[in-house]
């Protein structure tokens, strides 16, 4: 009898582990196919009130995915980072945990975000980190770092080919911006009005501050010349309205430079952000 009651209760122990994986596994499934198909409040909802997945490594991931798909970039890379590296979902895990803190700008944990990695998972995905490496060293515009690594990079990998040589390409134009000052526009504006916009590639902008400003001086000079007199009203009138359109053209000239650097660094940042974002998307999604 008492062998018929154990044999009772190992089997009710077996029914009970079998219905928990049961109901984990379809937890997860559903909760994957509402990631999957852009429903991810409902997701993050059902992933705090679900006691199914009792694995704080598949919850972290799936809250991270689901943060990540809702541009919710802290919360995404606060749960990647909270995977183990016993989680079938680390790697991964550490890729979307650094593309999340290089949309949070903060660039230099990106890339410490790496050396959580064993050596096996570095060579396996070497040419995605390296990719990824890369990209920030760009945003960080550690010129040294960044061509340390891209002068590795090969067409081994198809996945990655079309982001390498972009990443290459944002380097140059990275490079060119730098050396344009906003210092250097407003002196070459100064010594000959407009020049400081050519400087700034507008050509069109720096024609109509030479006119403007050639056209006020000559009438200001004729001024004075017809009447002798630094107290005329006409030399007053247009010696004022030169030295209003000299002055706004030296700050106009710093001002284009400025806002062309703030602009194109932008430009810039946004396609590296890109071009390490879609080869991620592709290895893991």
């Amino acid at each position: 009898m008492k062998s018929y009651w154990r044999s009772v209760f190992v089997l009710l122990i077996l029914t009970r582990c079998l219905y928990s994986q049961t109901a984990a596994q379809a937890s997860y499934v559903f909760i994957d196919h509402l990631t999957q198909t852009g429903k991810n409040r409902e997701a993050l909802f059902l992933l705090t009130k679900t006691n199914e997945l009792s694995q704080a490594d598949t919850l972290n991931y799936l809250t991270g995915l689901n943060y990540y798909l809702l541009k919710k970039t802290d919360s995404a890379a606060y749960h990647f980072s909270n995977v183990s590296s016993q989680s079938p979902f680390f790697v991964r895990s550490v890729c979307f945990e650094a593309l999340n803190r290089s949309y949070s700008k903060n660039y230099k944990l990106a890339l410490n975000t790496f050396e959580k990695l064993s050596s096996d998972s570095i060579n396996h995905y070497k040419s995605l980190i390296d990719l990824n490496r890369a990209g920030n060293y760009l945003l960080l515009r550690d010129f040294k770092s960044f061509d340390s690594i891209s002068k590795g990079f090969t067409e081994e990998d198809y996945r990655l080919n079309t982001q390498q040589a972009r990443l290459v390409d944002l380097g140059q134009q990275a490079r060119k911006l730098k050396r344009k000052s906003p210092l250097v526009a407003g002196c070459l504006s100064a010594i000959v009005p407009g020049l400081g916009k050519f400087y700034a590639g507008k050509k069109g902008a720096g024609l109509a501050a030479f006119a403007a400003c050639g056209a006020l001086a000559v009438a200001t000079a004729e001024s004075y010349y017809r009447s002798q007199s630094f107290k005329s009203p006409q030399f007053i009138t247009f010696g004022t309205l030169f030295v209003f359109f000299y002055t706004g053209n030296i700050f106009g000239s710093v001002y284009s430079i400025k806002q062309q650097i703030r602009s194109t660094n932008g430009r810039i940042n946004n396609e590296i952000l890109a071009s390490i974002h879609v080869p991620i998307v592709r290895f893991f999604r």
